[in-house]
Parts: structure tokens; C-alpha cells; sequence
């Protein structure tokens, strides 16, 4: 990992709501979660969710896959 990611990384985690995201998704572990069930347990709403999303996933911290008609995220723990 060089600086800039590494900056990009802890700039996106010092946010309090993209911290319990991360943390949320490092506990489900490479299977990760559909975005209803994240926002369901972090009780966030699902616009906002996303916009949290979005950001950890332009740092490289989170993926993203389809499954039918729901988003996957999962923690990218090969960016560390």
C-alpha cells in the first residue's frame, strides 16, 4: 500500500458512520452483506448509506457485486 492510499483509507474511516460500516462488514467477512440488511442493522438510511458506500469504495476499502437484484458489499481485505 503506498501513502496516498493509505491517506485516502484513514480519511474515509475517520468518519464515525463509515467506521461502523466497516467494522459491520469485516464481521461478515468475504460472503459480505446486501445493502438492506447493512442499513437495516446500523439502522442508517439507504440514501445515506449509499453515499457512505461510495466513498469507501473509491478508497478501495469496500467491493461491490450483483446478485440478482441486490448489491453485495463486502470488505476488500486484500487492500491491506
Amino acid at each position: 500500500m503506498d501513502t496516498n492510499q493509505a491517506l485516502a483509507a484513514f480519511s474515509t474511516l475517520s468518519q464515525k458512520t463509515r467506521l461502523r460500516v466497516f467494522r459491520l462488514l469485516v464481521e461478515y467477512g468475504p460472503a459480505g452483506s446486501p445493502v438492506g440488511k447493512l442499513s437495516t442493522s446500523l439502522q442508517i438510511p439507504h440514501n445515506t448509506l449509499s453515499f457512505h458506500l461510495s466513498h469507501m469504495s473509491h478508497a478501495g476499502l469496500v467491493l461491490s457485486r450483483r446478485e440478482g437484484r441486490s448489491v453485495i458489499y463486502s470488505a476488500n481485505f486484500e487492500f491491506f
